[in-house]
Order: C-alpha cells, then sequence, then structure tokens
C-alpha cells in the first residue's frame, strides 16, 4: 500500500476535526454542557481515542467551535451586507445565507443561540468573542435595518426591537427545526428557509 502524501494527511485531519466539530454542536444542542467526549465520539461514530487525539476536553473543543463559528458568520455578513443592494434586498441575503450555513455547520448555529439565549460557556475568550460577536456580527445587522427603516422599506418602529425581532425570529425557529429533521434532504432544508423568510420578512415590510 502507498503511503499517503502529507497533503493527504493533512486533508484527513482538517475533515475529521470538521467532523467532531458538527457532531460536538449536535450533541450540545441536545445535552447542552452536561455532553461528554464520549457522547460525541459514539454519535460521529468514532473511537474516544480519536476525539481525544484533536481536543483534550469538550471546552477546548467548544472554544475551537465557536471561534470557527465565528469565522464563518462574519464572512457571511460581509459578503451579503456590504453590497450596494437596498437594504430590504441584503437583510434576506443575509438571513438565508445564515440560516443555510446553521442547517450545514450546526456549530454556527451554536454561537448565536448561545450569545443570544444561554449562560456563558466557561471558555476563556468568552468576553472577547461576545464584543466581537457584537461589533462584527450584531451590529451591521443593526445598521442596515436602520437603512432599512430611513428608507421606508421596514415598518417604522425602534431599531432595537426589530433587530431583537429578526434574530429571535431566526434563531427560535432554527431551534425548533435543527437536529430534530435529520432525514430531511437538501430541498426540505430549502423549502424550510423559503417559508422562514417569507413569513419574516412579511411582517418587517413598510
Amino acid at each position: 500500500m502507498t503511503p499517503r502524501t502529507k497533503e493527504q494527511n493533512e486533508a484527513i485531519r482538517k475533515q475529521r476535526i470538521y467532523q467532531i466539530r458538527n457532531t460536538a454542536a449536535e450533541v450540545y444542542l441536545e445535552k447542552g454542557m452536561n455532553m461528554e467526549m464520549g457522547d460525541i465520539a459514539k454519535k460521529a461514530g468514532l473511537g474516544r481515542g480519536t476525539v481525544y487525539h484533536y481536543y483534550n476536553n469538550k471546552i477546548s473543543l467548544i472554544e475551537d467551535l465557536l471561534i470557527e463559528a465565528f469565522e464563518e458568520a462574519k464572512k457571511t455578513t460581509v459578503e451579503t451586507l456590504n453590497t450596494h443592494e437596498p437594504p430590504l434586498i441584503r437583510l434576506e441575503q443575509y438571513a438565508k445565507r445564515q440560516l443555510g450555513s446553521w442547517v450545514q455547520q450546526p456549530f454556527v448555529f451554536i454561537l448565536f443561540k448561545n450569545l443570544f439565549q444561554s449562560e456563558p460557556i466557561p471558555i476563556e475568550n468568552y468576553n472577547e468573542l461576545l464584543k466581537n460577536f457584537h461589533t462584527y456580527l450584531y451590529n451591521p445587522v443593526t445598521q442596515a435595518i436602520e437603512e432599512g427603516i430611513h428608507s421606508g422599506q421596514f415598518i417604522s418602529i425602534e431599531s432595537g426591537t426589530i433587530v431583537k425581532l429578526f434574530f429571535g425570529t431566526l434563531i427560535g425557529t432554527a431551534t425548533s427545526y435543527i437536529g430534530k429533521n435529520d432525514d430531511s434532504d437538501e430541498t426540505d432544508n430549502a423549502n424550510w428557509i423559503n417559508d422562514v423568510i417569507t413569513v419574516l420578512f412579511k411582517g418587517l415590510k413598510a
């Protein structure tokens, strides 16, 4: 058997880490901080030793998970909100992309769900993560909503109320969908996302 190349080994390593993080997010949605490394290994179909090879404990795993989730969410935010489209179009694109990301990569959803609705996770840089979340993920959405209000595209109510409604709707409906529809396919996911967008923006439009 021909030995694997360095590039092949690196690709396997990245795929394994991605698998562990996604599985950890699914287990976290079920058990919260009561999850154990053994739970992750079992759900991922991996040996405990394999999981421990990459992460010493669940705290270090969650910390890496949230850092990568932040980068993914920031990329989505920049690509959808930093355009010349009208505020309404930008926010629709943002919501659709974010929901799609949450379904495909549950660890990104964990970031939003935790920072909005849960107790702080005991990771070393939690306060820094929270600050960056507001600066790079929350504030750009607020700015787009304020533009929408001033341009007459959105209903004229206090922007902070709309922002909370916006994120609350996305997170709330995702909580009831992600992890509870494991047998859904891409078409089911796309239909669910489109339904959420339709209902949400029908209520926000002026």
